[in-house]
């Protein structure tokens, strides 16, 4: 387990969760030290793994953080079960720019669960809502924006490899083809999740980029080759 995820599995109880409202960068910070070289196109596939992975692990994590706030919020509450709270819970980030659909369903719910304030009932669990969804927000934030600033980075060197004429035409051909993926990386950071690295690599048409111009020997040069 990685020091970036042991936060993420730190929030485990309201208390942890408030601390990492209170600072969602921390766990930017632990996960840009974390995360590996990539100084060959093997390494470069497993960090773009690597961000996906922590893109996934926030929202196991918002999960387990919308059932704990539900559990605090609704704590004399019985209108709503353990099982409908699980659901909630489990499906907390389909309700991102919807929570007015979870508001009704909670509504629903706690109406025939009796509840002596259904309105109340629903209101909670969107305020519940929508403290774990702006913590979804804030981490993912952080982590787009560190998968864009490294694919960018990484964009020249990737260019330079393509066109190094020391190299063999297929090496040339698979750093083109990681130069154009970085550039959509760059431009949308979300697309490390849409597929692996490798996958998305060998979905590009096949390329093989100019290289740099040769130098002009000069007399210096010529001199030395004598």
């Amino acid at each position: 387990m990685t020091a970036a995820q042991h936060l993420l599995d730190q929030a485990c109880s309201l208390a942890r969760i408030v601390a990492l409202e209170a600072d969602p960068g921390v766990y930017v910070e632990q996960l840009a030290a974390e995360l590996p070289g990539a100084a060959t196109l093997v390494e470069l596939e497993a960090r773009d793994a690597a961000l996906a992975v922590a893109l996934g692990q926030i929202d196991a994590m918002i999960a387990r953080a919308m059932r704990i706030r539900l559990d605090h919020t609704l704590a004399h509450d019985t209108s709503i079960g353990a099982p409908t709270r699980n659901v909630f819970a489990s499906t907390i980030t389909g309700y991102a720019g919807r929570l007015s659909l979870l508001e009704q369903r909670a509504r629903d719910v706690a109406v025939r669960g009796r509840a002596a304030d259904p309105d109340l009932v629903a209101e909670s669990v969107v305020a519940a809502a929508s403290a774990v969804l702006a913590l979804r927000d804030a981490l993912r934030a952080g982590v787009l924006a560190l998968i864009r600033d490294i694919a960018r980075a990484a964009i020249a060197e990737a260019d330079r490899r393509a066109r190094d004429r020391s190299l063999d035409e297929p090496e040339r051909r698979r750093w083109s083809a990681a130069r154009r993926d970085l550039e959509a990386v760059a431009a949308e950071p979300e697309c490390v999740v849409a597929a692996p690295m490798a996958a998305r690599l060998g979905a590009l048409p096949d390329q093989l980029d100019e290289p740099e111009p040769g130098r002009e020997l000069t007399v210096a040069d010529l001199l030395e080759l004598d």
